[in-house]
Parts: C-alpha cells; structure tokens; sequence
C-alpha cells in the first residue's frame, strides 16, 4: 500500500515549462506520441496509469511508456492535478540524474490536456520483486551485485539532494542479469540545504523510525535523506533471507517493530550468511539516522569490497624455487592429481540421510532441504504473494509452532 502525498507544487503549467529539455520531447497533442512511437501489449497497470511496451518508429527500439490519465472523467480535479504534479515532478528529477546507470533513464515525454505520456528505457526482466519470488532467496554474491548498483545510484542522487522516499523491491527494475535500475521517482523530492520533511509516504515495511515520528509527534525534527538507507538495509536484508525484517500482520505491532529498530538474524537460514554482510545491514537498520551508514560509506564496507581485493602477489624469492626443472614437474604432477581428486569428487554420487527424528526438531537445519522446501512453497502458493501491504512472502516465513497450552481443572 503507497501512502499518498499531501503536498504542493506551483501550478503545472509553469511546472511544464521547468522541465522541457532538448533530451525530453514536448507535444501539444497525444498524435505527437503516436506519430514517433507504436503502442504495443499492456505490461502493468495502476490506479491512473498504464504502462505499454513501445516500438520507436525511427529507430525500432523498445522502450516502455507510461500512460497517465489526468482527465477529470474517472477522478477529481484536484487528483488530476496531483497527478500531474507527480508525473512533471518525476520527468524533472530523472533529468537532473540522467545518465546514471542505476537509475531509469528517461528518453521522451509527451503531455496533452487529459494525457501524459513519459517513454523510459525498457527493463525486460520486470521487477527484483518478481525475481526474488522465483528464486527464493539471493546468493551474498549475487546480493553484493545488487547492492553495489543501489548503493552507487542512491549516492548519485543523494550528491543531488534528491530523497527517493518509496525504495522498494518493486521499485528496482531488471534490465538484464547482471544491471538493475532505480525507477518510480513520483514520491521524490528534491530537498534544500538543511530541508527536512513531515508528510507521509512510502510503504509500510520500508518506512524509516523517523517517518513514523513525524506522524505521532507533532515537535519531532522530520525525517531527510537517510530514510533510504534504511530502505536500502531492508532491501538488502530482504534478498539474502527471502523474508522483510519488519512484519507483523497487526500494523501497529510492526510500526512498533520499526521504531524499535527490532529485527532477527536468529533463524536457521542466517547461520550461513556472512558476519560482514549482517554488519552492513545492522548499520543500515540503526534507528538513530544521524548514526546510520551512508549510502556512499556503503561502497566502501568490508561486505562489498571483500570480491575485489587483489591477491597478494608471490614473493620473487618463492618464484625463484621453482624454476628447476625437477621441481616444476613436481608441481606439475601434484597439481594433475589435485584436479583428479576434484574432479572425482564432483561427479561422486551421493545420498542425504537424514534422521526424521531430528528433521522434525529441526527441519531447516540442512541447507539443500531448506532450498526444497522454500522453492515447493513457492511453486504452490507463488500466485498468492501479492504487493501491497500484507506482503504474503513475509507470510510463508513467518509461520511459528503455537506454544502447547496446559488445560486447566477446574475444583469444584
């Protein structure tokens, strides 16, 4: 569930005249968009908006628009204005940060008096979200790919004073395996030197303490950039456990959690993970945002510079050993049984026993058994994970044994 923005911007007209730029295509008609690009199948729908694969005529590129209907037909006037206001507002970031290749590039925009149509660069993976639910939970390499980009994207548009305010799974686009983007700049703002913000947005699982303040106290101080680096630990956290840190299926109780900044690493499946990359995340998810790791501070944490540290080189003096020719065919020999023996091992057939005794004290002890049953759970009820409030992947995890209650007698 997106909560929606209360505030205001000056009057869209004077908005559009902001934003127009040789890189961003303006047209008084909606013939414009069709006279240079052809709408092909819906790839997703919102509330206002639809999102169409396109085909550039010129070229025969690919590209996605998005569709936004502001006529006053199926909603008020002061919800076409605000969203107009978002789209414009939107269009006017992406060119500040335009360029970055983690962040959604923006290739054309069109606006007509009931349409808006904003043409981005297309992502034929679709959503990490969608991703994740496939593969259950990330590798901590495949994760520090991820991250890496987020972390740099994030850090570009914090040079900026921009605050994105909604990073979420669904918000990060896949353009192929290895590169992802940052898109849906709608709740983003860009912020004045020593601005900070009170209003509400976001989503519930990724807002930061401070949002939450700002919303109960009427003297709290407002919330600045930091609240995406929150977001970021419960992005990060989300990909290597397959679960949010946050969740509870009463809100209160989960805002409480937030707060609280209280959160597990206790489960079976966190045995495996990392201390350094439990680290990052700890210094992501640090209530008080004033001690909270930067997005920049990010890139150079132990967690995500352990894959690029250089091999220490031999010492010219241990090369010298070698160069007899005795010797060399020694080595030659114990590196020609050395791949043997892998190579033996790898092809070795073998099976898992395991006690059912033990399994049911401990089911997920076993790292391979608990990939099992994670993917058949997710083969059965994928169709059922849903986006919106109740995330329903934190639902399949979050399952604990109900404590065995003593009856009672009653003495009469």
């Amino acid at each position: 569930m997106v909560v929606a923005r209360t505030d205001t911007h000056e009057s869209s007209e004077n908005f559009l005249d902001e934003v127009g730029s040789d890189h961003v295509v303006f047209a008084g008609s909606d013939s414009g968009f069709y006279n240079s690009y052809e709408p092909k199948e819906i790839l997703g729908r919102g509330l206002a908006s639809t999102v169409r694969r396109c085909i550039e005529k010129g070229t025969g590129q690919t590209f996605a628009v998005k569709i936004v209907d502001v006529s006053t037909e199926r909603q008020t006037e002061q919800e076409a204005i605000r969203l107009t206001e978002e789209t414009l507002s939107e269009v006017q970031l992406l060119r500040q940060l335009a360029g970055h290749p983690s962040i959604i590039a923006i290739h054309g925009f069109f606006s007509t008096p009931t349409f808006l149509f904003a043409v981005f660069e297309m992502a034929p993976k679709g959503e990490l979200f969608d991703l994740l639910n496939k593969s259950v939970t990330f590798s901590e390499k495949k994760t520090r790919s991820i991250m890496g980009q987020l972390f740099d994207g994030v850090q570009y548009m914090h040079s900026k004073n921009i605050v994105h305010r909604d990073l979420k799974l669904e918000n990060i686009l896949c353009i192929d395996e290895t590169r992802i983007v940052i898109s849906d700049f709608g709740f983003a703002k860009q912020l004045a030197p020593q601005q900070k913000l009170k209003d509400l947005f976001g989503t519930p699982g990724y807002l930061a303490p401070e949002t939450l303040k700002c919303q109960m106290y009427e003297d709290a101080e407002g919330y600045g950039l930091e609240v995406d680096n929150w977001a970021l630990g419960v992005i990060m956290y989300t990909l290597l456990a397959g679960y949010a840190p946050f969740y509870h299926r009463q809100q209160l109780r989960m805002m409480r959690m937030i707060q609280e900044g209280r959160y597990e690493f206790n489960k079976e499946q966190w045995d495996l993970i990392s201390d350094d990359a439990k680290d990052l995340i700890r210094k992501l998810l640090t209530v008080e945002e004033s001690k909270r790791i930067k997005a920049s501070e990010c890139l150079l944490h132990r967690w995500m510079t352990m894959g690029a540290r250089p091999r220490t080189p031999i010492p010219t003096k241990e090369i010298g050993k070698v160069r007899e020719p005795k010797e060399l065919r020694r080595l030659m020999k114990v590196a020609q049984l050395a791949v043997r023996f892998m190579c033996r091992l790898k092809n070795m057939k073998y099976k898992l026993y395991v006690d059912r005794t033990e399994l049911r004290k401990r089911p997920f002890r076993d790292r391979q058994i608990r990939h099992e049953a994670e993917a058949a759970s997710f083969a059965v009820y994928g169709h059922w994970v849903n986006r919106g409030f109740y995330y329903s992947r934190d639902m399949l995890f979050a399952n604990k044994p109900r404590p065995k209650y003593a009856r009672s007698t009653v003495l009469s």
